[in-house]
């Protein structure tokens, strides 16, 4: 399929994981009647790679620094009736590095939060996040993927 480059727009993300695998992060956002609850994601800016993007938005969204694992998640596409756009997501999974100070214009309505891995798939408002968080679930099974050491994070940052 073809797509007008003015139409489609390139955004990267992580699912970020805890030292002990046991936690994800997520963007709660407070900004409409009900909380919406997601992983860090944002648009590509010119020139940057797209795992630089998904470590810069993560960063920006939470605070949080973090590495990618070696291999890309998945990608998304989707369209975004809103923007007029196609969305194109490239997901990464990460782990946590260290925790700083959330960067977001506007961060008083977004909040970074750790949840469970067994509670995200119900806490997360999109079926395609719910999707994402079980591919990089079976990843760490099938890998025994070792997460490096880093400070234990709170359940809210």
């Amino acid at each position: 399929m073809f797509y007008d480059a003015d139409k489609v727009m390139f955004s990267a993300g992580a699912v970020v994981f805890d030292q002990a695998g046991q936690k994800v992060l997520t963007v709660v956002d407070r900004r409409g009647a009900k909380p919406t609850v997601y992983f860090p994601k944002g648009r590509i800016e010119a020139g940057e790679a797209q795992e630089d993007a998904a470590r810069r938005e993560v960063e920006e969204e939470t605070g949080v620094v973090c590495r990618l694992w070696p291999k890309m998640m998945g990608m998304e596409v989707r369209d975004s009736p809103a923007i007029g756009k196609t969305k194109v997501i490239y997901w990464y999974a990460a782990s946590l590095v260290s925790i700083g100070v959330q960067r977001l214009e506007g961060h008083e309505m977004f909040t970074a939060s750790w949840v469970s891995i067994d509670e995200a798939p119900h806490v997360l408002s999109f079926e395609q996040d719910k999707q994402l968080l079980g591919i990089c679930r079976a990843y760490i099974e099938q890998e025994g993927y070792d997460h490096q050491t880093s400070p234990q994070p709170s359940s809210e940052i």
